[in-house]
Parts: structure tokens; C-alpha cells; sequence
């Protein structure tokens, strides 16, 4: 697939969700997929420069995306037994 077609496609799905409200599943997990590999969920964020050292910066970066990645899916999966006992130490 072309860069073209690829970034044409993806922002479609972004669009369709996050402007239209369209919540079908192919735009849902379009942008998963998106935010799973720009967040290097699945990898190290350490970044390794042409030089061979460790680009502190942009290894700073990348943590920091998946960083945001980590707190959707913390969220996503929080239980009702964990919100429950958010809920029970308000009302202490």
C-alpha cells in the first residue's frame, strides 16, 4: 500500500470517530493499530542514534508516547472491583 493510500485511509478513520462519532469497529480498530505502533507499545522506547550511542531525547519521546498508550489501555481495563474501591475510599 502507498504512503498516499495508507495516511488517506487513516485519516478517515480518525475523522469518522473523532468528528463524526462514528464508532464502527473497522474505525475503532484502525486506530488502535495506529496508536499501538506510533506509541511503541509492543517495543522498547529505547532510540539508538546513527553514532551507535542512546539519543536520550528521543528515547525521552517515545516513553513519553507510550506513556499516553499505557494510560488508555490502564483505563480501559480497570475493573469494577478496582472503581469500586475508588468509590469506597470517597465515601471514607
Amino acid at each position: 500500500m502507498s504512503l498516499f493510500l495508507k495516511f488517506w485511509n487513516l485519516r478517515e478513520h480518525y475523522r469518522s470517530v473523532f468528528w463524526r462519532g462514528d464508532m464502527q469497529e473497522e474505525h475503532l480498530k484502525a486506530i488502535i493499530k495506529d496508536l499501538r505502533e506510533f506509541c511503541r507499545a509492543d517495543q522498547s522506547c529505547v532510540v539508538v542514534a546513527k553514532d551507535g550511542h542512546i539519543d536520550t531525547h528521543a528515547t525521552a519521546v517515545a516513553e513519553g508516547r507510550r506513556e499516553v498508550w499505557l494510560r488508555i489501555t490502564q483505563t480501559l481495563n480497570l475493573s469494577d472491583e478496582t472503581l469500586q474501591r475508588f468509590k469506597d475510599q470517597e465515601d471514607v
